[in-house]
Parts: C-alpha cells; structure tokens; sequence
C-alpha cells in the first residue's frame, strides 16, 4: 500500500460522488459507470451534505427509496479503471450514521479486477449519531486467487426501509504505515490518481465530442476529438475543409475559429504538429490561407503598441484577437509560404469588422476602412510576421504583467466570459513560442486558479461577479478546475481546450480548492479593474474599445467561511464606469449546502429587455454597497456615470424595480419583524429592507415655516419610525419585491458555529437596532447599523444621496493599498510580487520585469 499517512484527507466534490454507485440484481456497483463520468453526472438517489459530516468538508447521503432499494451499494476505485493496492493486513475504517427503524448486520464485498469478491459483515447501529466502524481485511472470506493489489470496488448490502436514510463519510483503508482514501483522500494521494489517469479522462471526453453529430459549432471541435484520437481522419479531414469554407469577415470575432484553426495547426500540421500525418496537405495549405484572412487585417502592428487597457468591444473579445495575433504571426513567420508576406497595417484602430465604427466623414468611402476606426496610426513601414510575432510578444508580457499588478478581470468571474479568456490565455500559454512569457502567463493561471479557490466552496464562487446575466444560477470556474483536480474531462465547444495542455496546479492551490474548512473563515480584499479614463471626444481608433488604464477605485471585498460566502464590489461613487463595469453585477450570499440556496438583489423587468426576452428578473442594476464581514448593506444606487464606446447599448437603467431573490431551497425561511430569516445547513441569512413610514412621520412632522416648511424640523425626533410591511412576494415565492425601488436592504449572516440553531441568530439580529437618521429633506436618510458579530463595526449609510460610507467611523478605502488580501493570497498593489500560502505550502510568483 502507497504511504500518504502524514497527509490530511480531503474531499472533492466532482468526484466523491460519481465514485458512489448501486447494484441492483446480477449488477456491480460499477454499473454506471459511464454515465457517472459524464460532467453533467447528477444522480437522484445520493448527495454531498456539508453540514452534517465527521472529516473534510463533506460527507455523502444516500436514500435507497430514490434509487429503487438496490442490492448493494458502494464505491468504484475509480472513475478510469481504477485499483487499489490493499493486502489482507488493512483495515477498511469508515464513518457511518444510518437512520432507519431498526440494526443492520451489513454484508462487506471487495471486488477485485476479476470480480472475484472478498466477503465479511459489519454490526451497524441505526442511530442519529455518527459511529465508526472498522473490519479487519484479513477477516474476509476471500478465494486464494483474490487480488489484493487490484481491487476495483468496495459493495455494500443490509435491508433497509424505505424511509431509511444512509451517511458515510471518511472511508478508507490502513495499516500502521499507510493510508488508501476511498471518499476522503489524501492529497498526494489524490495528485497522483489524477495525474495517472489524466490520458484516460482526455480520450474518454474526446470519444464522447467525437460521438456528437450535432450541428455547429460542435461539429468543428468533433473533427478535432477525432484527430486527437486517431480515428476517422477522412471524416475529420473533410468536416475542417467543408468549416473553413464558411470563413467570412462576418465571423472573424468568433471566439471559437481563430483559436481553434491555431490549435489544429500545432496539433496536427505536417510541418510541426505534435501528431503530423493527421491532417491532409490539402486540409493543410487550406487551414494556412484561411487562418491568414481571418487574420491579416485585425493583426495591425499599430494596436500592439498601444495600451494593454485599451479593449477592443469586449474584454473577452479582446483578448482573442491579441491572443491569435501573437499565435498565427508565429505560424506564419515560420511558414515558407507567408513569411516574406507584408501585413496591411492600416493604422485605423481596434475592432476591425467588429460591426462598424460609425460615420467616417465626408468623402471618405466605408470600404476603405477594410471595418477598422476612424485614427491614423500607421507608420507607413512595412512588416512581416515575424515583426508581428516580436510587437505582440512584448505586448503579451506587459499584459500578463499588469494583471498580476492590478488586478483581473473586468469581467469578474463571469459564467458566460471566463471559459472564453481562460481559452485565450491557454492558447497564448501553450502556443506563444517564447520561455519568458511560458512562464508568466503559467504563473499567471497559478494565480487565477489560488484567487478562484479562496472565494469558492465546492466549485461555486461566492463574491462579486460581472456580466453575470439573466440568472442568479452558474458558476465561472468549476468545470476547468474539476479536471485539474482529477474529475471529469469536458470536451465540449467551449472546453476542448482545457484537456490539451500541460498546466499542473500546484499543492497549495489543490490544498485551497479542497481543504475549505481547514481555510477558516477570513475577508478578501482585491482591487477592482474597469474605471474608465473619462476623455472626451474619444480619441479615434477607440469607436468601439473600452479604454480603461486607470488606477479604478472599486474595491471587491467578500467574507468566506465554510458555510457560507457573502461579498459585493464597492464601487467609489465619483467612480466612471465602463460599458462592462455596470454589466450584470452580482453581488450577495451563497450557501455551501446548496448551490441553489443563495441570496442576490435583482430588478424585476416590466417588460421585454433589449434583446426583445421577457425574464422573470434581471441582474443589470447598479447598487450602491458596503460590507464588513458578516453584513452587507445594498441600495440601488440612484445615479452613476459611465463612459461607453459609441456602439454600446448599456443595460443598466436608473430607478426599476428592485427584488432579493431567494428562491425556495431552504432548510426554514421565516417572517418577523420585517426580517426574512432563512437556513441552509449550517448557514443563516437574514434579509431587511429598509424603509420610513412616512404617513406616522408626516402626521407627527414639526411645523416650520418659509422656504423651510418642506424641511424637517430641528425639534423633530432624530430617527424615522420603520415599517415591517415594506415587501412582497412574487407568485412563486422566490422574489421578496420591494414597495421602494430605493429601499436600502441589510443582508446579516451567521453560521452554526455561532449560533446554536437559527432561533438563537434570530435573536441576535432582532437585538440589533436599526436606524434611519434623518437629515434636512423627508425621506433622504443616513442609515445606521451594527452586525451581531461580536466586534461587529458600526456601519453609516447614507441613502439619498451617493456618498462614501463609513465602517467603524472610517470611510471606505476605494483605493485599497493592496490588490490581493487575504490570509493566503496577498500583494503589494503594482508591485507584481504574488504570495500564496496555506499550511506549510508557500509559493511566490514574481510578475516584475526582468
């Protein structure tokens, strides 16, 4: 057996599950198998549970009723013909708690790789309370032929009720030397399994694309499964010609083709792919000419000297045209064909055919625009691709630089956008040719990956997020970092390109996505990037780019515990926002039981949006926000001011209607006192609008006389009686919709840990007073709150008007002197100097130039 005995188990999320499985008659717990490894696996008869659990951050339940009251049930070795290696002296330890009307005698089966079964028994107690049973391996009734080294399953059998209900947690086999994990692994344990069956994860994923006759796009990215696989080249080979025949200036900002046709090229051309022989020359000097117009035109030198920050239509956007600028110059300058080939090189500013860029002037006819702007940039000097390969090889170094400096990415954590700029830092990572920008940009995926961990519990990010649209549901990250992690592959159109590098996670960010619990609780600061540099007329060239090289006062802020995330951004109110800095902002609470169980203001749409769709809610408000901790306060914010290209229809309007969605995934959700309280596991929220009941305070209203009869009086009571009625609900119940668009609203969380159960937070919050100071006109307050935290700071918000709030009597620092902070994640802001720490494992990442 393997030694992983000094490293601590943990779980993960992805695969804990699928690992699990039942038998019916004549059937093994493997039986499906190859359903289980599909990345949209969720089964209906077993669930991770992160409140009631004895190791790590989870434990599973199962309910055999929802699984039709199988013979056995169990677990795989692993998901790609795994085995473990026992011997006759382990011992299997697992935790267990078995709801149900009666004891069980449970029967015990190892299977090994020949389905040869090694049997036993183990006397279980029904009982509320987790007990750890152990069974000597040696005591099982075992052939002479067992395979000890190969076991591939560990089944389970005993008749239970159909009401009984199963938790196992922290399975695993030892001696007095090693330690073999089945739920809760040890790390290297855990690096190792993943890195042995990383081939057989890719292929099987690939098999699966490959497989797919669907229309487009994913037609293209299965002629790509069946060159990575060896199979079927005629198919393939004629699938990429009928493709690249479609290519038109209409498409060249796909965010599929240019990086697609640059990874088939390294892949599979005969010059220098990786597989030659797969692709035809015919296929071949096609993918060259089509790749070199889809190119040619947006690969204009002058761009490549120009701000970092100057984002041609989106950031994601952006970044592939730059990305496959770097990437197809380094094709061609190698290419004997296109080497000596001069670029046009226009000069005429970003986002060619990106749409249009609007009125030209007089006698100035569009098509000689070739879709570019409206500047004069060029030098008049001509340059081939290798002078394109070298312009934008030190553009790429600066941009990965600046990042790490400043922060990223405009588009937060965005579930749309981040699987799109995450495909063109790979192709940038895998595909840039030179060792120093290797380096930095895999330094840099370290540093995305240790920021995502910090702030996700099981695959769902808490925090900020922008152009998160129409839903308060989807996660950025999960389904990236899953396959790093060991779990399944996804070969799909948008994630092809994550199974076909060589990055590694390091052991402290593998530690930070798996150990939430051992992480504590803490606060993360980071700054925020986006603030427009407000020049007016917009230079030319810049029609249609965001141009955003500021120093942006937006200050992200979330509190992680292992129950539960709860954070927003924090914009300036003097702040000049971005055409994507206002784009669908979330902000709110989520709950580690349930990715369904979350807490986030929306607006409530009355009537189609501007793409013509009618949604129940919306999240393109803006918000007006301060956090500390366990409290956050919100309130539409009443005026912004942003900077837009002149293309941009922006989504963000003043005054709509405001609701708290808070769906119905809860443990109790109760009413009082104008609070809505909910729980979750091991979670509380508490939710409070705000608002004045301003008929008692205008029949009570001091008398005052001349211009000042409007204004309260100076004799007047300090603070506004509040109502408790300020809310309703929606039809389904998951919206609490506010009777004023601009009510501040209160979010308060607590955990368990805190709080004995949720009567106990209750009283804690009700304690709490709330209020609303009043200043010179009616209805224009400070509001003026104090969390149940103990050492909980005073918070003042001023809801009337846009002003800086206060924390502990300390205004908020939008200007935060850090662009990481948090216990393991921290940086000097500009200083390009990254350290990640969590146990023992420390790594600094070094962006300065060299």
């Amino acid at each position: 057996m393997p030694d992983h005995t000094n490293d601590k188990p943990l779980d993960f999320w992805a695969e804990e599950i699928r690992l699990f499985g039942v038998a019916h008659e004549g059937q093994y717990v493997d039986a499906s198998l190859d359903e289980r490894r599909k990345p949209s696996y969720e089964p209906a008869y077993v669930a991770l549970d992160y409140a009631d659990r004895m190791v790590g951050d989870l434990s599973l339940v199962y309910t055999p009723a929802d699984a039709g009251m199988p013979k056995r049930f169990g677990f795989v070795a692993g998901l790609w013909d795994g085995r473990w290696r026992l011997s006759a002296d382990a011992i299997l330890r697992l935790w267990v708690k078995v709801e149900d009307d009666a004891n069980h005698t449970w029967e015990v089966r190892l299977v090994d790789h020949d389905r040869q079964p090694a049997t036993g028994v183990l006397s279980v107690t029904a009982s509320e309370v987790w007990q750890q049973l152990e069974l000597s391996l040696e005591t099982l009734d075992a052939p002479t032929t067992f395979d000890w080294s190969r076991t591939a399953m560990l089944e389970l059998a005993a008749t239970f009720s159909e009401s009984a209900v199963i938790h196992l947690d922290d399975i695993r086999f030892e001696d007095d030397e090693t330690v073999i994990g089945v739920t809760d692994k040890p790390l290297t344990q855990r690096i190792n399994e993943a890195e042995k069956n990383r081939s057989v994860r890719i292929a099987t994923a690939f098999r699966q694309a490959a497989a797919d006759e669907g229309s487009e796009p994913s037609i293209i990215v299965g002629a790509f499964a069946r060159m990575m696989l060896d199979e079927d080249l005629d198919t393939a080979n004629r699938i990429i010609v009928e493709e690249l025949r479609k290519s038109s200036d209409s498409n060249v900002w796909s965010l599929l083709h240019t990086p697609l046709y640059c990874r088939f090229y390294y892949h599979f051309s005969n010059r220098c792919g990786k597989h030659p022989g797969r692709m035809t020359p015919d296929t071949e000097a096609l993918l060259l000419e089509t790749l070199w117009d889809r190119t040619k035109v947006k690969n204009d030198i002058a761009l490549s000297r120009q701000s970092t920050w100057w984002l041609d239509g989106s950031e994601n956007h952006d970044l592939n045209a730059k990305a496959c600028n770097l990437v197809s110059s380094r094709i061609f300058m190698d290419e004997p064909d296109y080497q000596d080939r001069i670029y046009p090189d226009y000069g005429f500013g970003g986002s060619y055919h990106y749409g249009h860029a609007g009125y030209y002037g007089p006698d100035v006819d569009p098509t000689s625009r070739h879709g570019g702007g409206r500047a004069n940039l060029a030098d008049g000097l001509e340059y081939n691709a290798s002078d394109h390969y070298e312009a934008w090889l030190d553009y790429m170094k600066t941009y990965f630089r600046e990042r790490a400096e400043r922060g990223f990415f405009v588009e937060c954590a965005s579930p749309g956008y981040t699987k799109h700029t995450l495909n063109m830092v790979d192709l940038v990572y895998q595909y840039g040719g030179d060792i120093e920008l290797r380096r930095l940009v895999g330094d840099f995926l370290t540093l995305f990956w240790a920021e995502w961990a910090q702030v996700s519990i099981s695959g769902v990010r808490g925090g900020p997020k922008t152009r998160h649209h129409h839903t308060v549901y989807r996660n950025d990250g999960a389904g990236l970092i899953d396959f790093h992690l060991g779990g399944p592959a996804n070969a799909g159109v948008w994630w092809y390109w994550n199974l076909i590098n060589d990055y590694k996670l390091p052991p402290v960010v593998w530690k930070m996505a798996l150990d939430r619990e051992g992480m504590g609780r803490y606060t993360y600061r980071s700054r925020g990037i986006g603030e427009e540099e407000n020049e007016l007329p917009r230079p030319l060239g810049r029609e249609r780019s965001l141009v955003v090289d500021t120093d942006a006062r937006f200050l992200k802020s979330t509190y992680v515990t292992p129950d539960y995330t709860l954070g927003t951004q924090m914009d300036h109110p003097s702040a000049v926002h971005s055409h994507l800095s206002i784009s669908g902002r979330w902000l709110g609470m989520t709950f580690s039981q349930s990715p369904d169980s979350r807490i986030v203001p929306v607006s409530l749409p009355e009537g189609p949006n501007k793409k013509g769709q009618t949604n129940p809610y919306e999240l393109e408000a803006m918000y007006q926000t301060v956090h500390h901790e366990r409290t956050l306060i919100l309130q539409q914010s009443r005026r912004w001011y942003a900077v837009h290209p002149e293309w941009f229809p922006t989504n963000a309007d003043y005054g709509q209607p405001i609701g708290i969605w808070i769906g119905n995934d809860w443990d109790r959700r109760e009413e009082e006192a104008g609070w809505v309280f909910v729980q979750r596991g091991n979670a509380y929220g508490a939710i409070r609008p705000v608002l004045w009941d301003e008929d008692q305070e205008r029949e009570h209203k001091q008398k005052t006389e001349g211009n000042q009869v409007y204004f309260n009086a100076p004799e007047d009571a300090p603070t506004v009686k509040l109502r408790e009625d300020c809310y309703t609900w929606s039809e389904d119940g998951t919206i609490m919709c506010l009777e004023d668009k601009h009510s501040p609203v209160i979010i308060e969380a607590g955990r368990a840990a805190d709080y004995s159960n949720l009567n106990a937070f209750k009283t804690a919050v009700l304690a709490n007073a709330v209020a609303l100071y009043k200043t010179v006109v009616p209805g224009d307050h400070i509001l003026v709150y104090t969390g149940a935290a103990e050492g909980a700071k005073e918070i003042t918000f001023n809801t009337g008007v846009s002003e800086i709030p206060t924390i502990g009597g300390d205004p908020v620092d939008y200007s935060y002197p850090m662009t990481f902070d948090s216990p393991f994640l921290t940086s000097e802001y500009k200083s390009g100097v990254v350290r990640i720490e969590y146990g023992d494992e420390k790594l600094q990442l070094d962006f300065t130039s060299a």
